[in-house]
């Protein structure tokens, strides 16, 4: 495997493991499940090179997305995801090849899993009474993906690297809102599925300075599930700790004889 691909694996295991560490806090449900949809725009070797007035006619570069996500939070902090979206690769694009004006027509269906850390800025949790609890959070993310490309003719599948940021927001005890801006950064050159734009690396096959992007924005909504287990130890101890300290207080009564 690639030194650099290597490097990135390495270091995007050890933020994962980092996210899993337990904290004081914790939260009253263990996972959500949930749904989002946004836009994407593509970022490779064809609208590097596209003419400029023809970068942006019609929108054709930003496509929609759809997907699907399971969150199982550690604790108020920190959350592990696991996300299918689905989105695609279109638009005609017009650029320069030598002294001729050629164009070139993508339509590359994208089909991504992804397992990322989650971490948040802020005890994400709808309690009043908890003095450093929020009810939203910024969060940043990263992880490991597979992106699957059914008509690409260079390759039907590529390792990425998603990582981005977002807003996460408790609308009620069990709903939740999160708006995010997602990165899908491919190992590989083969984002438009055409084998005129696929640039490897003739001895290695991975070129690190010319990877295919794939941004874009979602809005998502979620619900909670999985409720933690009581400490019931720890309650009655609690408890009890305080009938003891109630009934020391209380002065006793002498019967008269």
């Amino acid at each position: 495997m690639n030194l650099f691909v290597r490097k990135c694996v390495f270091l995007i295991l050890n933020f994962i493991v980092l996210c899993s560490f337990p904290v004081l806090s914790q939260d009253e449900y263990k996972a959500e499940i949930g749904i989002q949809a946004g836009a994407n725009a593509y970022t490779g070797d064809v609208n590097t090179i596209a003419r400029k007035k023809q970068f942006l006619t019609g929108l054709t570069i930003i496509q929609p997305d759809f997907g699907a996500f399971l969150r199982y939070r550690f604790n108020t902090r920190t959350a592990l995801r696991l996300g299918y979206d689905k989105s695609s690769v279109n638009g005609v694009y017009e650029y320069m090849d030598g002294v001729s004006t050629q164009s070139i027509s993508l339509n590359n269906p994208l089909h991504m899993i992804d397992l990322t850390g989650e971490y948040n800025f802020f005890d994400l949790e709808n309690n009043p009474f908890k003095r450093f609890s929020k009810k939203y959070s910024p969060y940043i993310y990263a992880g490991l993906g597979y992106m699957n490309m059914p008509n690409s003719e260079t390759g039907t599948s590529s390792m990425t690297i998603p990582f981005g940021f977002g807003l996460k927001v408790k609308l009620a005890k069990r709903w939740n809102f999160n708006a995010q801006w997602s990165n899908h950064l491919l190992l590989g050159d083969n984002l438009e599925g055409k084998i005129e734009f696929d640039n490897p690396n003739p001895k290695t096959g991975f070129n690190p300075m010319n990877n295919d992007l794939l941004s874009g924005i979602t809005l998502g909504i979620s619900y909670d599930f999985w409720k933690r287990a009581c400490n019931c130890n720890e309650n009655t101890g609690k408890k009890s700790k305080v009938a003891k300290s109630k009934r020391l207080s209380t002065p006793s009564r002498v019967k008269n004889k």
